[in-house]
C-alpha cells in the first residue's frame, strides 16, 4: 500500500521544512518527503494543492473522563473528536473516577482506546502523581506506572499544596526521568472563587480567583524545578506574572516548560456575558493585558505549547447557576481553528512555529513517537492535512464529543483540519473536496 499526499505545503519543524511537495506513506510509514520524491505507483492520493500537509497534531491536555465518567465523555467519543480536530496524539490526564494511579487502568485506557471502534488516535496516559489513602496525601507508584505506559505524572485537579511532598516528588521523578505536568493553585487564594478577581467579579457579585493563585504556584514549581532538576511541565497558563515567571526560570537554567489554552489567549472576563456557564473556566478566563503577555509569550518561545484542556460536562452539569457549574470547557475540535484564526493569521506565529507548538513541542516535551513526518522516524505515519484559508462556523451541536460546554459555538474562524491520517485515514471533513482524491485498484 502506498499513499502519496502530493503537492502540498508541507510544514515540518522537526526537519525545518516548510516547502510545496509530497509525502509518501508505504506499509503506514512516512517513507519520503520533499519536493522531489517518487510519487508513482501510488494506491491512494490525496492531491493536497493549496493546503498545509504538517505532522498529525498532538493535544498534551485532554479528560477523556472514562473510566468513571462516562455520561460526560468516553473513549470512544473523545478520540472521535481528537481525530476532527486535526490530533493524532493526545494525553489523557489523569483526574478519572477513579483516578489513573494504578497499573490496570492505565491498561485500560490504552487496550480501550486502540479499540476499532475509537477514533483511531494514540492516546498516551499520564498517571496521577499522588493517592490519597487513609486521610493522607502521599506519592503514588510512579515507578509501576511507567512500566505501564505513562509519558507523565500530573496533579491535575488536585494540586500538590505542601511543598514538601512536592519537593520529594520531583526528585523521584528526576531519577526516573518521568516529567510532571503541574496544575499551579494555591488553593487557599482561589477557595470559592468563580472568575478572575477584579471589577468585573465585584460588579457581578461573584467571588474571585487572584491571578496570584496561579502565579504562587508557579513560581514554587519553577523554583522546585531548577532545585532538583526534575522536567516540570506548566499546565494551561493564564496569567502575565505566570508568563514572566516562567520566562525568567528559563534564564535562570530550570527545566521547565509551559502551555496554553487557546479560551485564554482570545477571550477575556468581559465575554462572560449574562453568566454564561461556558465561559467558566479554571485558571479564569482574566484581562486584556494578560491576552497580550501571553501572546507575547507564545511569539518569544516563553510559552511552548498550545493545549486544548477539553473538559466535558453532561448538559445538566452546565445548566444551572453560575456559581453551581463547573470549571471547564470541550477543545478539541476548535483548538486549531481558534489558533489559526487568532494567533497565525494574526501574525502572532509563523505557520511553522504554530505547528511547532500544536506538534512538534508536545512530542518532544514528553518524549512521544508523533510530531514529525522524518521518514521512519515514527511506528506509524500520522500526518494531518489543513486548509488554513477556509471560513467556518463552530456548531457545538454537530461535534463528536458528548461535552456541548464550548464558549466557541456560533464563533467564525479561519482554518481546519480537513483530513487526519494515523495509519489509514481517520478523518474526513465535509469541507475535503472528493475531486482531490485518486485511488488505483
Amino acid at each position: 500500500m502506498r499513499t502519496v499526499f502530493k503537492n502540498g505545503r508541507i510544514i515540518d519543524p522537526s526537519q525545518d521544512l516548510d516547502l510545496v511537495g509530497h509525502v509518501v506513506v508505504e506499509n503506514a510509514q512516512v517513507v519520503a518527503c520533499g519536493p522531489d520524491v517518487d510519487i508513482s505507483d501510488a494506491t491512494t492520493v490525496y492531491d493536497c494543492t493549496g493546503l498545509w500537509i504538517t505532522p498529525g497534531l498532538v493535544d498534551m491536555h485532554v479528560h477523556l473522563r472514562e473510566p468513571g465518567e462516562d455520561y460526560r465523555e468516553t473513549i470512544k467519543t473523545g478520540t472521535r473528536a481528537a481525530a476532527a480536530g486535526g490530533f493524532t496524539t493526545i494525553c489523557c490526564l489523569p483526574n478519572t473516577t477513579p483516578p489513573l494511579a494504578t497499573p490496570a487502568l492505565i491498561a485500560f485506557l490504552l487496550d480501550k482506546s486502540a479499540a476499532p471502534d475509537a477514533g483511531g488516535v494514540f492516546v498516551a496516559p499520564v498517571g496521577a502523581l499522588t493517592t490519597v489513602k487513609d486521610g493522607q496525601t502521599r506519592m503514588a507508584n510512579l515507578a509501576s506506572l511507567k512500566s505501564a505506559g505513562i509519558v507523565a505524572a500530573s496533579d491535575e485537579g488536585v494540586p500538590v499544596q505542601d511543598a514538601n511532598l512536592m519537593l520529594h516528588a520531583m526528585e523521584y521523578c528526576r531519577q526516573l526521568d518521568l516529567p510532571i505536568m503541574a496544575h499551579c493553585e494555591d488553593l487557599s487564594l482561589s477557595a470559592n472563587g468563580q472568575i478572575n478577581d477584579g471589577a468585573i467579579s465585584a460588579l457581578l457579585g461573584l467571588a474571585g480567583m487572584p491571578r496570584t493563585a496561579e502565579e504562587v504556584m508557579v513560581m514554587r514549581n519553577c523554583l522546585l524545578s531548577l532545585q532538583t532538576g526534575c522536567r516540570v511541565h506548566i499546565l494551561r497558563v493564564s496569567s502575565w506574572g505566570s508568563v514572566e515567571l516562567i520566562r525568567q526560570a528559563k534564564y535562570l537554567g530550570a527545566p521547565v516548560t509551559a502551555e496554553v489554552c487557546p479560551h485564554h489567549f482570545c477571550l477575556t472576563e468581559n465575554d462572560l456575558g449574562e453568566f454564561d456557564t461556558n465561559f467558566k473556566t479554571t485558571p479564569p478566563l482574566r484581562t486584556e493585558l494578560d491576552v497580550d503577555m501571553i501572546l507575547q509569550g507564545l511569539s518569544d518561545g516563553t510559552i511552548d505549547a498550545i493545549a486544548s484542556d477539553h473538559s466535558p460536562y453532561a448538559a445538566h452539569e452546565t445548566r444551572v447557576p453560575f456559581d453551581e457549574a463547573p470549571f471547564g470547557c470541550v477543545g478539541l475540535e476548535t483548538a486549531l481553528g481558534v489558533t489559526l484564526t487568532f494567533v497565525t493569521h494574526k501574525g502572532v506565529l509563523s505557520p511553522s512555529e504554530t505547528v511547532r507548538r500544536l506538534a512538534t513541542a508536545p512530542s518532544q516535551i514528553l518524549g512521544l513517537d508523533a510530531g514529525t513526518l522524518k521518514p521512519e522516524t515514527t511506528a506509524l505515519a500520522q500526518v494531518t492535512v489543513i486548509d488554513p484559508d477556509v471560513e467556518w462556523t463552530f456548531d457545538v451541536k454537530k461535534t463528536f464529543s458528548r461535552g456541548k460546554n464550548s464558549p466557541f459555538d456560533g464563533m467564525n474562524l479561519k482554518g481546519k483540519a480537513v483530513l487526519t491520517y494515523c495509519g489509514t485515514e481517520i478523518y474526513r471533513d465535509a469541507l475535503w473536496d472528493s475531486a482531490r482524491d485518486h485511488t488505483t485498484e
